[in-house]
């Protein structure tokens, strides 16, 4: 994963870098060195983000507001 995948990633979750630090346990100036380059961008960091947009694409999808499309759909499924 790069910076800017990181920092896309971040963005997906409508997350501030300090957000990611807070859930993380390290300092918001850890993550601002990951996004800069002056330190490298640790595995687990990479790997906890990923987990982190699954998540929130699984919750995406089975919080999906009750829209009309979606109730014909239900509706069509239990037929």
């Amino acid at each position: 994963m790069t910076r800017d995948e990181f920092r896309n990633g971040l963005a997906k979750l409508n997350w501030k870098q300090s957000d990611f630090a807070m859930e993380a346990g390290v300092t918001p100036v850890a993550v601002s060195n990951w996004l800069t380059g002056i330190a490298p961008l640790p595995v687990w960091a990479q790997r906890h983000l990923k987990l982190l947009i699954t998540l929130h694409d699984v919750a995406a999808t089975l919080l999906e507001p009750p829209t009309k499309k979606a109730k014909m759909a239900r509706r069509d499924a239990v037929s």
